[in-house]
């Protein structure tokens, strides 16, 4: 069977199901990384934070 005569429009119809698929997987794992992305970032404050106040702590201790 040639794909270029395809008369009855299957292959065509089975490749825009096989890209659409494809294109749902992509934007699945997107996603995906997208929240995890955001949970690092929050995670990463929350670190950058704390050290902040710990040598702001450790300053004041060194005062007194």
């Amino acid at each position: 069977m040639n794909i270029f005569n395809d008369n009855s429009g299957q292959i065509s119809a089975e490749l825009i199901l096989l890209l659409a698929g494809v294109f749902i997987i992509v934007l699945l794992f997107v996603n995906i990384y997208q929240q995890y992305l955001v949970s690092l970032d929050v995670e990463i404050k929350n670190n950058e934070l704390n050290n902040l106040l710990d040598k702001i702590d450790d300053i004041n201790n060194h005062i007194k």
